[in-house]
């Protein structure tokens, strides 16, 4: 329920001030105080459910953001932003292919060693997709960046993020790198340099 009102579906409050904005007309036609007064209600709960909807963040669109601003603290060579944005302990993978940085400092002074090695630039998130459990979230993601080690032609990457929630937090606790460009497994780790 709380999903269906903060992350509402556009056709919910449409549905609810359509129906208002009838029973309004309907109500004041035949001079009928409480259905006119029902349809000035449902169309203020249409109001409040778009306000719900815009204002309140549910926890996959704050795992969304938080995903999102990741991938612009690389793009933007901010690492302050990128270190608070990683938890401690969250570890870097590559899928079929083992562990590249264990924690969220060799994260950080990896990702700042390959944007100087390969002239990392114009990163842009391509797609997104989610999915949600009682205690993870996945967000996967593909990411097209500009790099002067292939002299300006695009690459494209793929990502899975999770969020796991402990208490009332979700914190990222997996980085794995699906793909990248036609490179996958160890053939897609050797691409990561070793932290500074």
């Amino acid at each position: 329920m709380a999903n269906l009102l903060f992350d509402a579906p556009w056709w919910l409050p449409t549905l609810l001030a359509g129906l208002g904005i009838f029973l309004f007309w309907t109500g004041n036609r035949r001079q009928e105080s409480k259905v006119r007064n029902a349809g000035v209600g449902l169309v203020l709960a249409a109001i409040a459910v778009m306000l719900l909807s815009y204002f309140v963040d549910t926890d996959l669109e704050k795992a969304i953001k938080r995903s999102h601003t990741l991938v612009n603290s690389v793009e933007k060579r901010d690492w302050p932003t990128m270190r608070s944005t990683l938890d401690p302990t969250v570890s870097l993978g590559v899928l079929g292919g083992p562990e590249v940085y264990g924690n969220r400092d060799a994260i950080v002074g990896g990702a700042q060693h390959a944007v100087d090695q390969y002239g990392i630039r114009n990163v842009h998130i391509l797609s997104t997709s989610t999915e949600q459990s009682d205690t993870l979230i996945s967000i996967t993601m593909t990411v097209m960046s500009e790099q002067d080690f292939t002299m300006g032609r695009p690459i494209t990457t793929s990502w899975k993020l999770e969020f796991q929630r402990t208490g009332k937090q979700w914190e990222l606790v997996r980085i794995t790198c699906i793909k990248i460009a036609n490179l996958s497994g160890e053939a897609a780790g050797r691409q990561f340099p070793t932290p500074r």
